[in-house]
């Protein structure tokens, strides 16, 4: 299994989900969604090749969906994972991830 590491922008994105279903939902679903965020990093970690291809938006990068979610991530070496964001799927991606 490669080592994910979570950029500083993909520990804020986290944080800013959390924050976002606390204050929608609630403490209990804003936990659980969380937890569904991290075990879905440690599969990219377990398989890398989950991910579509994102080239239109930046090369290298690769992303897999979790529920209103997309992970973005590039396999720095056979054994590290860089995740480099978490972002909406409304979100607009391309200069999100570039800005």
């Amino acid at each position: 299994m490669a080592k994910v590491i979570l950029r500083q922008e993909a520990i804020d994105d986290l944080n800013d989900i959390w924050t976002y279903t606390f204050e929608k939902w609630s403490e209990k679903q804003a936990d659980k969604y969380y937890v569904t965020l991290e075990f879905t990093c440690m599969q990219i970690g377990k398989n890398p090749e989950l991910g579509n291809e994102y080239e239109g938006i930046n090369s290298n990068l690769l992303g897999l969906r979790t529920g209103k979610h997309i992970i973005f991530y590039q396999v720095l070496t056979e054994d590290e994972i860089e995740v480099i964001g978490i972002l909406n799927e409304s979100m607009d991606l391309k200069n999100r991830l570039n800005g």
